[in-house]
């Protein structure tokens, strides 16, 4: 029996069922649920808990014997089978399919947990046969459109009243991030007054949080301060921040550049679009700075820039320089008006 996200604690609350399959590209909504079933797991008298992850010559014979009750007076069990690559193999598959068709006791739940599984794998026997014994939930990727609904209901769940234009402001800084929007509503609900979260603090709290990070690395480059951006640079550098989320944050900020470059190169205001790509604030000089300063072919031309240094991060194309920090820095460079050969 397949559950969706929002229903699934009021399905818990039903009682523990024998199966659980949890599954999805949400990492972050599938730990909350696997969460959630712990929490009604020992309420309704599961104190004990085996733990499984699927390696390399794993032996799926501890499935069966970890779930049988070594006496009348046994502790019932809870039983987590995580499978990271989502692909159980053929003795795993005819293992899970054996374990549908008849669980090991009556004292034990195993929760197979997963990320996300491909739709091709999802037509295999294993899959269908857990699915169908298992009350299932999928945790799907949420969509940029989804998210700022999605933020909203968060803070309306911590008792929190916001501003209208919160959940999109604030998605707009962690779309692709999940666990990101999750740490900064808890982050908002502690600095919240009144429980009530205005556009002022969102904006005091990300320039707080953003002090040396990709964020600040990018504004940088959209007020054309070539000082100021090496210097953050530097800063990540030494702090050893992922390059990728760097490259995301310019590709993300790049690609509105040109839409808006365009809207204006065809006579638009690209000002009044601003809101629709997610600039606030003072964000917004920065932006408009940036657009004066760059042509639409520039920010195209910085737009391919990034998708070849992803390529090169992922070692799919040689670097050109001494390495990706280098690229990253000409690239901010480029952005801010100083062209590096």
């Amino acid at each position: 029996m397949r559950v969706n996200y929002s229903s699934f604690e009021g399905n818990l609350a039903q009682g523990v069922a024998p199966l659980y399959f949890l599954f999805g590209n949400e990492i972050l909504l599938v730990e909350e649920s696997l969460d959630l079933l712990r929490q009604q797991a020992r309420s309704d008298g599961f104190n004990e808990r085996l733990r499984y992850t699927v390696e390399t010559g794993f032996d799926w014979n501890q499935l069966f014997v970890g779930g049988q009750s070594m006496s009348l007076f046994a502790e019932k069990k809870l039983v987590e089978l995580r499978i990271p690559t989502g692909k159980p193999g053929d003795a795993g598959g005819k293992a899970l399919i054996e374990y549908a068709n008849a669980p090991a006791s009556n004292d034990t739940t195993l929760v197979v947990i997963s990320g996300g599984i491909e739709k091709r794998a999802q037509n295999t026997k294993w899959f269908k046969a857990v699915e169908s014994a298992a009350v299932t939930l999928e945790c799907p990727t949420i969509s940029a459109d989804q998210l700022p609904g999605w933020i909203g209901h968060r803070l309306r769940a911590k008792g929190l009243q916001f501003d209208s234009e919160v959940p999109a402001r604030l998605a707009h800084d962690v779309e692709g991030n999940l666990l990101a929007a999750a740490q900064e509503i808890n982050l908002l609900a502690l600095l919240a007054e009144d429980k009530t979260v205005t556009m002022d603090l969102v904006e005091s709290a990300i320039a707080d949080h953003a002090r040396f990070n990709a964020f600040a690395y990018v504004d940088a480059c959209l007020a054309g301060s070539p000082v100021r951006l090496v210097r953050v640079l530097q800063r990540l550098k030494l702090e050893q921040s992922e390059p990728i989320l760097i490259l995301w944050s310019l590709t993300r900020e790049t690609r509105s550049l040109c839409q808006l470059a365009a809207i204006r190169d065809q006579g638009g205001n690209p000002q009044s679009q601003f809101k629709r790509y997610g600039i606030w604030g003072n964000r917004a000089g920065l932006v408009s700075s940036a657009l004066r300063r760059l042509s639409l072919r520039q920010c195209q031309g910085l737009l391919r820039r990034l998708a070849l240094a992803d390529l090169q991060l992922k070692g799919r194309a040689p670097l050109k320089r001494k390495d990706i920090w280098e690229e990253i820095e000409s690239i901010g460079l480029g952005i801010s008006g100083i062209r590096i050969p």
